[in-house]
Parts: C-alpha cells; sequence; structure tokens
C-alpha cells in the first residue's frame, strides 16, 4: 500500500491552481467529513483549492489530501458565529462555497466568506448512487464531476500498530447500525483458525464490548492517525457503517461493510476496495454469518490494480 504515502506530480496544484479558493462546509462526523472527499478533488481539478469547514477531530487527516489548504474548525468558538449566520474571516475570500446543509444561518455566512454559494442538501435525492456522488454531481455548476477512483488517503504508515492483521470494528455512532457482536466472535474465530491475525478496534462507542470477544488482541482508543495508518497496512477491515469503515475505504484497505437500516447504495464509503453486504429486508439480524464467511472469500480472489 505504499501508494498511500506518495504524491504523483499530476496531484500538486498549478500556480493558478493556488489563486481560486473553495469553501467546503460539512458539519457531520466522521464518515460524513471523509465523503467529501470527492467534492473537494473535483473542485481540485476545476482549479479550486478547498478549505474544510467541519469539526477538526475528523477533518484533520483530510489536510493529507494534496487539494485542501487548510481546515476552519467548526467545534471552535472562533466559528460560533458561523451558526448564527455571520462570517468571522475576511469576506469573499473564496469563489465559491459548497454547503452541504439545508441551515439557512450556515448559509448566510457561508454567502459571506463566498462570492458565490451552492446549497446542498445532506441527504440523498436517489437511492441508487452513492452520496459522494450526488453530492459533487449537485455541485457541477462549480466542477465537472469526478468519477473514477479517489487517489488513496495519504497517511503514516511508520504509525501503523501492526501490519498485515484483519481488523474487526464492532460499533458504530448508532446501535442500530450494529451486527449482533456474537457473529463478529463466530467470524473472528473462523478467520483466526484460516490464519488471519485479528485485532478488534475499540472506540468509546464500543465501551460495553466485549464479553465474547476475549481472546482477541484489541487496539484500544486509538488516535485517527494510529488507526488510519494501521488501517492502510491491514489484510482486511470488517465493520458496520460507521466513520471508521469510511476511513478503511479512504485509506485503500480491503473493506467490508455490513449495513442494516441505512442503503449501502447511498451510503457505501468512497473507496477502491469496498464490497458491502446488506439483507434484503435491510435488517441486521437477518445478515448471517455464513454471508460474510462467503463474502470474504469472493473478495479475497477479487483482482485489484491500486488506486
Amino acid at each position: 500500500m505504499t501508494s498511500t504515502s506518495i504524491r504523483r506530480p499530476q496531484d500538486r496544484p498549478s500556480a493558478a491552481a493556488e489563486r481560486r479558493r473553495a469553501l467546503v462546509v460539512r458539519i457531520g462526523a466522521l464518515g460524513d467529513v471523509l465523503l467529501t472527499r470527492r467534492l473537494a478533488h473535483s473542485l481540485s481539478l476545476a482549479g479550486l483549492r478547498s478549505t474544510l469547514f467541519a469539526p477538526e477531530r475528523h477533518a484533520a487527516l483530510l489536510r493529507a489530501d494534496p487539494w485542501i489548504d487548510g481546515v476552519f474548525d467548526s467545534e471552535s468558538p472562533r466559528f460560533a458565529g458561523a451558526f448564527a449566520g455571520t462570517w468571522p474571516e475576511e469576506h469573499g475570500r473564496f469563489d465559491v462555497a459548497v454547503l452541504i446543509s439545508q441551515s439557512v444561518e450556515l448559509c448566510r455566512a457561508a454567502k459571506a466568506a463566498a462570492k458565490t454559494v451552492i446549497q446542498i442538501p445532506p441527504g440523498p435525492s436517489r437511492d441508487d448512487a452513492p452520496i459522494a456522488q450526488q453530492w459533487t454531481d449537485a455541485a457541477s455548476a462549480a466542477c465537472r464531476p469526478f468519477t473514477g477512483k479517489l487517489p488513496l488517503l495519504i497517511t503514516d504508515l511508520g504509525r501503523a500498530v501492526v501490519s498485515g492483521a484483519t481488523l474487526i470494528h464492532p460499533g458504530s455512532g448508532s446501535p442500530q447500525k450494529c451486527w449482533p457482536i456474537e457473529r463478529f466472535v463466530r467470524v473472528s474465530r473462523t478467520l483466526q483458525v484460516e490464519g488471519h491475525r485479528l485485532l478488534w478496534i475499540r472506540g468509546p462507542a464500543e465501551a460495553h464490548f466485549p464479553g465474547g470477544a476475549s481472546g482477541f488482541e484489541v487496539i484500544e482508543h486509538p488516535s485517527l492517525e494510529v488507526l488510519s495508518a494501521t488501517l492502510a497496512s491491514a489484510r482486511l477491515f470488517i465493520g458496520n457503517d460507521s466513520g471508521i469503515s469510511h476511513l478503511a475505504a479512504a485509506v485503500g484497505a480491503p473493506t467490508i461493510v455490513i449495513f442494516g437500516p441505512t442503503s449501502d447504495s447511498v451510503w457505501r464509503p468512497d473507496g477502491p476496495r469496498v464490497q458491502t453486504i446488506r439483507s434484503a429486508l435491510g435488517e441486521l439480524d437477518a445478515v448471517r454469518v455464513a454471508e460474510v464467511m462467503a463474502a470474504i472469500s469472493d473478495f479475497a480472489r477479487l483482482p485489484w490494480s491500486g488506486a
């Protein structure tokens, strides 16, 4: 996965691109922010360098993208006024602001920040296309929507906890999105028998686990920098519809995501090696261990030509 640490010459912005700026506004969790990469990349191909207005704790990793100028931390007191319709920075500094929000106040702030504002609803307008592509398509007045494979999110592989392991993340920000933990245990034990080194990821949302997961190595509360490097070095990642699954996909890990109430055709992670599993009924209890094992087996045989 060495491509995660290489910037190709064609990714470097031109002097003209430096003179045109975009503000991309997405107030959301880790997965929401990561899904803006396709939009920001499309803007870069139109000669626009992007600054993100998003939570710094989620958006900091995206500073590694060569088309990102920086991050305005939406959780900083400095930008509290934006949620009341005022903009604390230089007015009209940006050529365009792409606002993924229905907030009237944020739209007013964006109009102060940029000469042109494109406001996009955060939810899907259709159910047959990934939301990252829908957002990008909706900004077609500012850029030609990019439909190819995104460059991998650059990460420092030297910070990986381990290389070549299969990583399991059984949690999500919403309990309704979590496949039963005992089924993750069964998948993990089967893969262990097949020779995989298993590591489970435990963050704040997984504080209650595991009773049944004893016997597996655990990565406890890793920083996003450490986690992204470990994911980029992974043999395989398996998880629910969560921000960590989006991060795994962005850094190029072979990623299997189990969906329940949310649509995998809309909310699938944006990455080159992603396979989703969802029952026809949209119920997590209906996803069997055998389906996940079959997906792992099929996925292992798929060719991959890189990012």
